[in-house]
């Protein structure tokens, strides 16, 4: 299927030593970076045979499928090999699945995609013998593929990984346009095809005909976050290094003179952004596209210090992803970017969709943006749907309020309930109850008071009412002081007709605030003073337990002590009577006044170490009991402000 003998494939022995001679050139350059490494890689199977070559393929199909160097044609057929596995596998534990079981509808579509990849796929192109469109069927080829990669989505509704994998369309090797996709988030093996479709629309151009010399790689190879996750930069930061590293890896089979091109959308952008400022320089073109930012540190292009390559932006409109910029500032908006329109697309998925400006704009630029009409934009929010801006200005007074660190806490809290959400384990009124519960968890109504909330929300709604009527009113042909002084009116309106109606839903949050404060603040004293309590019984248990053993060694040394000092005297009485007896009283004497010595020694030593024992305990105990009745006593008072606080605003001062 990929050009490959087989004659070899099934000799293992064969197989097996050539893996060897493969690992012994892999370490030899352990220290080596990706791309010296994936140079041993390519030398080494340079000196195979193809029936050598395959027969590697077919020895350990998960090792030489993903290993950057290996000639792309064979990293396919091994790849195929470990498809067919994998699918043989799960669906089989398909099969046993109950249509009622919730792992059932993700297992199936994981199954399905799995089926698809086995399955050709129809090309079209331009016969050179007839210069006339052909449709053939061909294996589809996938450069990476890893069923057990990452992180489970959702345990409940599969049980699989979410997995890598990389496909590639058009002739990789020999390709003097190549580009590379980046998704975002919620992207899995099991959905990989919505991903990867994107990459065969890239590639064709007029009437579907995939163009000669270019090659499209839609590299999900990264561990994609969820819902919850992926306010968390730390996913974007690991897959960048990997991106940089297959970029890297990957270099060794591409024509010197290549032009290679990004394409990242929606959280990719971030992880693209994250692969740049980690030494991934070899690029000529990067598109971001529904961008929530690239990183806090990056305002600009020059920012990159890649003054070679060339960016561009598109931001479409309706797009909610750019207006949060939740990972920083909008590319979109970058002084020193190349804008592209993008027509026709709406929203944050629409950007590959057939016939908008946005998937031409992109050909443009992977074909050669500097011979091809590319189009752009400098439309502002506004313009592109009202309300956008003062979306943009609500996320941003929420972000001023709660730390980073508490959203990314909270987003991997709140994951499990979404994802039950999503996955049909439960409805909206399901979650209403557990949402609630992790938002008091993280003290949000004290970070963001609903009071302060609300007036924000009003203030927008206000503003967002001043520019409808503006632009109604001068549409209509109103002179400009008339449209000003309707639209403030309007505004006006606006404020206080939400005032009225938020008025009860700012009392219920107050309430619910007071409420939770006050929980807080009871159960931290509570809980303060039973440790205190504890620590206090520990303390009077060591001290009884010590004291007693203390007074216990005491009385058996005086028991020693009357019993050998009275012998001592019997021995003394004895010598005066008997004079003869001298040597053996003294004898005993001796051995009496030794007992006694050691039973001294022994029982103060045992004293000694009870009474330390004692002491110990209470100053560790007096220690932890201070330190909790401190701490208990700082966080009652803060919580007490707290309380203090709500009740008064529930109050209304």
């Amino acid at each position: 299927m990929f050009g490959l003998p087989s004659s070899m494939a099934g000799d293992k022995d064969a197989g097996k030593k050539l893996e060897d001679g493969l690992k012994a050139a892999l370490a030899a350059h352990k220290d080596g970076t990706p791309q010296e490494q994936a140079k041993a890689v390519k030398d080494y199977f340079a000196s195979l045979s193809p029936e050598q070559q395959a027969s590697l393929a077919a020895t350990d199909p998960s090792f030489v499928g993903n290993l950057d160097g290996v000639p792309v044609n064979v990293r396919f057929a091994a790849n195929r090999i470990s498809i067919q596995k994998e699918f043989d596998s799960e669906n089989a534990y398909f099969k046993g699945l109950a249509p009622n079981d919730p792992a059932y509808k993700r297992t199936k579509d994981r199954v399905d995609t799995l089926r698809s990849f086995l399955n050709p796929r129809i090309k079209k192109f331009i016969d050179p013998k007839t210069n006339r469109p052909v449709e053939v069927e061909v294996p589809r080829q996938f450069l990476v593929f890893d069923a057990h990669f990452g992180s489970t989505a959702d345990p409940k509704a599969s049980p699989f990984a979410d997995g890598r994998v990389a496909e590639v369309v058009g002739d990789l090797e020999n390709s003097k346009n190549v580009a590379f996709r980046v998704p975002g988030i919620t992207n899995r093996l099991d959905n990989f095809n919505s991903f990867s479709d994107g990459g065969f629309d890239l590639v064709k151009g007029k009437d579907g005909i995939e163009q000669p010399g270019t090659a499209v790689v839609s590299w999900l190879g990264y561990d994609t976050p969820e819902i919850g996750d992926s306010v968390d930069p730390a996913k974007a930061v690991v897959g960048g290094n990997q991106l940089n590293a297959f970029r890297q890896g990957i270099s060794v089979n591409l024509q010197q003179d290549a032009k290679t091109s990004i394409f990242a959308h929606s959280y990719g952008t971030l992880v693209t952004s994250k692969a740049l400022q980690s030494g991934l320089t070899n690029i000529d073109n990067v598109t971001f596209m529904g961008s929530p930012g690239l990183g806090p540190n990056i305002h600009s292009v020059a920012d990159f210090h890649m003054p070679n390559t060339k960016f561009f932006a598109m931001r479409a409109p309706g797009d909610p992803v750019e207006y949060t910029q939740g990972h920083g500032d909008d590319p979109a908006d970058f002084k020193d970017i190349i804008r592209l329109s993008t027509t026709g697309a709406h929203g944050h998925s629409e950007y590959y969709k057939a016939g908008n400006e946005s998937l031409t704009n992109m050909q443009r630029v992977l074909f050669g943006g500097d011979h091809q009409p590319l189009t752009f934009t400098h439309t502002t929010l506004d313009e592109e749907q009202m309300g956008a801006a003062e979306v943009r200005e609500l996320v941003k007074f929420l972000h001023e309020r709660v730390d980073p660190e508490v959203v990314n806490r909270m987003g991997g809290d709140l994951d499990p309930i979404v994802q039950g959400l999503l996955n049909g384990r439960s409805n909206m009124k399901d979650v209403i109850l557990p949402i609630h519960s992790v938002l008091n968890k993280y003290n949000m109504l004290d970070r963001v008071q609903p009071k302060e909330l609300f007036g924000e929300v009003s203030k927008l709604a206000g503003n967002l009412a001043y520019k409808k009527v503006y632009a109604a009113a001068k549409d209509r042909g109103a002179p400009d002081f008339v449209a000003r002084m309707a639209a403030g009116s309007a505004a006006t309106a606006s404020r206080a007709a939400l005032g009225g109606v938020t008025w009860p839903v700012v009392k219920l949050l107050e309430f619910d605030r007071l409420q939770n404060n006050t929980r807080q603040l009871v159960g931290g004293l509570w809980s303060g003073g039973k440790k205190m309590w504890a620590d206090g019984n520990e303390i009077a248990t060591e001290i009884e337990k010590d004291g007693g053993r203390i007074l216990s060694d005491g009385s058996q040394f005086a028991g020693t002590l009357f019993k050998d000092g009275g012998s001592i005297a019997l021995d003394a009485g004895d010598t005066f009577i008997h004079p003869s007896h001298v040597i053996d009283n003294a004898g005993h004497a001796l051995k009496s006044m030794d007992h006694i010595k050691s039973e001294f020694s022994a029982k103060t030593s045992d004293a000694a170490r009870a009474f330390s024992n004692a002491t110990n305990t209470t100053i560790a105990k007096g220690g932890d009991m201070l330190h909790t009745g401190l701490t208990t006593g700082n966080k009652a008072l803060h919580k007490g402000k707290d309380v203090l606080d709500s009740a008064l605003n529930f109050a209304g001062f």
